[in-house]
């Protein structure tokens, strides 16, 4: 007695590879671009690198000397730069792509404005920013991105509170 082969026609194999080639063509456009990736990340390394100054300033509050972060851009990247006077150091670097960096204390018009010098954030020993005021900091891409860095030091992202 013979057995019936099951299994696919040629036919049906064929159909099947230019569905999930037409559907994938469709999937790969829905993904976003690294560009857009690339305001996340600054975001969140001017955030991380804040906090740490600021932690790092707290830290060293017994020794009476002021934590800088300077974020400046350097041959196509942003620099991160964290110091302080007893020999604190730490440097993070990122891709800068398109993306423009303005920031200022007055909260109506920081982002409105390109600001040309290096973003310079002083914490006193205990942790809070020189001059005690809110900082706006926006980075400029396909969406803008609003950070504030308040009077006691804590980075956010979103409008500064009056």
């Amino acid at each position: 007695m013979r057995k019936s082969q099951q299994g696919f026609t040629l036919i049906e194999l064929i159909a099947v590879i230019i569905l999930l080639g037409i559907l994938s063509a469709f999937a790969i456009s829905r993904f976003p671009s690294s560009q857009s990736y690339s305001s996340t990340i600054i975001k969140n390394q001017i955030i991380a690198s804040s906090r740490l100054a600021q932690q790092t300033s707290l830290s060293r509050a017994s020794a009476g000397s002021d934590v800088v972060l300077t974020v400046s851009e350097i041959a196509g990247n942003w620099n991160l730069v964290i110091s302080g006077g007893n020999g604190i150091s730490y440097t993070a670097q990122v891709e800068r792509g398109n993306e423009q960096l303005r920031y200022g204390v007055d909260l109506a018009s920081a982002c409105s404005t390109l600001t040309a010098a290096p973003l310079v954030l002083t914490l006193d020993g205990d942790g809070n920013r020189i001059p005690a005021q809110n900082l706006r900091v926006c980075i400029d891409s396909v969406t803008d991105i609003e950070l504030c860095i308040s009077p006691s030091g804590y980075a956010y992202e979103g409008i500064c509170l009056p």
